[in-house]
Parts: structure tokens; C-alpha cells; sequence
């Protein structure tokens, strides 16, 4: 897990250059049969390595393999005294307005979105949640540990496991309303709802007011990202840019909202020459 993740203001209980055709994508995740899609081909930047991490969560063990060693944030963020939360009915939207009413369906995103149904059963304490009141920007994160498969199962099982240590209730868990992010992407291009999108997230401290939280799983500092993996987020951002109105200044990396080494130096790489790129199609 990214080391500084946190909800700051929840509720506390006592690069671009690589293209694929979405038919050609999809017909990739399709035949993939669980195998990894091949990693872009960038250089790392030159830059101090990171030589000491935050301490880490205990291995998680799931049915494929152990997965998980999250290391937990630096702190949790202020707890509030808001009331009661508003309608859990307003987690239903995928691409909500500020109201929580749909204002684009999956269809219309030109990536493949796997609905929250489909990894979790579990709901979000939504009355611990605070609405989002409108989206004005996108923050990329990455997970922060190795990662190499692209299967269902073990991606729906890091979920899962990620979704856990932050609602969880055991000592080492974080103990916040739902999983942080808004949105995950694996290495198989797949975009993933998380936290749904009408409720503020919990992944940047002192930055979740109206900031949509993206999260790539895998560990950017030590790894490659997909290729897959960056033709998604190349593509999703864009798409939630022109769906918001979010100017091209307020999308962030974790890193250049608070003191950490997420989303790797790899991805802040990718991050760096992508926004260039961006800033000269307008």
C-alpha cells in the first residue's frame, strides 16, 4: 500500500506514447488467460532510491498465493463530528454529478470498468463518509507492492485484502469507512470501482476534498507498469477530465501532494511525460 494513504477528514469509530484500440484491449483481456501482458519499456529516472519504508502490515494470505504486505500510513487524519451520512442509495452511481445522479454509464468510458459488485459484497459504512460535492481533481497512487499477475481471482482477492486493512476492525487495519481509492487499475489494463465516487476518498491527507483517487497495483519504485496498465490511465484521466471539467493543473501524483515515494518513480516518470503531452494536444 502506498505508505501515506489516509482519511484525513473521515469519520474515525470509537507518458502516453503507447497506444492500443479499446477493441484490440479488450480483446487482450479477453484472451489472456490469466498470463501478464507485456511491461512498457521505459528507462527509470536518475534519482535518490528509496532506503527506508513505512512498517508493514502482516502478509495477508488468500487463495491464490500471499499477496499482500501493506504498509500502513503515517497517521489516520482528524476525526469529524459530521452527522449522520447521507443515503447509502447515492453509492450506486458510477459517474455521479455533485447530487449523486449518473451523469455517464460504463458504455460510455472508452476503458473497461469492472463494477464494485463484481470483487466485493461488502458495502461501505456510508453514514462514516462524507459526500464528495463535486470533483475538481484526479490523484494517482500506486499499491506499493511487486506484483506480476493479471488474473480475476488474485486481482479480486488484492482488492479485497486492500478493502480490508482499511475498513477492517482488527488493530492493524485502518479502520475508515471503505477501501480509500475511487478507482484501481491491474496490470491487465482492467479499471476497478472501489470507493464509490459521490463519497469523498481517503487517500490523500489534507487533499481529499473533491479529489478522485486512482491506484495502480504494483510497486512503481522497484517495477514496470504495464503497458496495459498505462493505456488505461492515459486514457481513463482524459475521459474523467472532459466528464468533470478537470483542468490539466490539477491532476496529481501522490507524491506532489504529501512526503512519499508513491506512486514509484517509475509511474511519476510515465506521469511527467504524459502531462506534457496532454498540455500539447490542447
Amino acid at each position: 500500500m502506498c505508505d501515506q494513504c489516509d482519511a484525513s477528514g473521515e469519520k474515525t469509530p470509537s507518458g502516453g506514447g503507447f497506444r492500443l484500440s479499446r477493441r484490440a484491449f479488450l480483446a487482450l483481456v479477453a484472451g489472456a488467460g490469466g498470463a501478464a501482458l507485456s511491461q512498457v519499456s521505459c528507462q527509470p529516472e536518475k534519482g535518490k532510491e528509496r532506503v527506508a519504508t513505512a512498517a508493514s502490515k502482516p502478509i495477508v494470505t488468500t487463495g491464490h498465493a500471499t499477496t499482500l504486505a501493506a504498509s500502513a500510513p503515517a497517521t489516520e487524519g482528524a476525526a469529524t463530528t459530521a452527522a449522520s451520512g447521507p443515503a447509502p442509495d447515492l453509492g450506486a452511481t458510477l459517474f455521479p454529478d455533485a447530487q449523486g445522479n449518473p451523469i455517464a454509464t460504463a458504455a460510455d468510458c472508452p476503458v473497461l470498468v469492472i463494477p464494485r459488485r463484481d470483487w466485493t459484497t461488502h458495502r461501505p459504512n456510508f453514514h462514516q463518509m462524507q459526500l464528495m460535492n463535486g470533483i475538481s481533481r484526479v490523484t494517482v497512487h500506486h499499491t506499493g507492492w511487486n506484483l506480476s499477475t493479471d488474473a480475476w481471482k488474485p486481482t479480486t482477492d488484492d482488492l479485497e485484502n486492500i478493502r480490508e486493512f482499511h475498513s477492517g476492525g482488527k488493530t492493524t487495519d485502518r479502520g475508515w469507512a471503505d477501501i480509500a481509492y475511487h478507482f484501481v487499475i491491474d496490470r491487465a489494463g482492467r479499471v476497478w470501482q472501489a470507493r464509490p465516487l459521490v463519497y469523498q476518498g481517503a487517500h490523500a491527507k489534507d487533499h481529499n476534498a473533491h479529489n478522485l483517487g486512482i491506484c495502480l497495483l504494483g510497486n512503481f519504485d522497484v517495477q514496470m507498469p504495464a503497458a496495459a496498465q498505462l493505456w488505461s490511465l492515459a486514457t481513463f484521466i482524459p475521459f474523467l477530465r472532459g466528464l468533470y471539467g478537470i483542468e490539466l493543473g490539477q491532476v496529481y501524483t501522490h507524491r506532489e501532494l504529501r512526503q512519499t515515494e508513491c506512486p514509484g518513480k517509475h509511474l511519476q516518470g510515465y506521469m511527467d511525460r504524459v502531462r506534457v503531452k496532454w498540455g500539447r494536444e490542447r
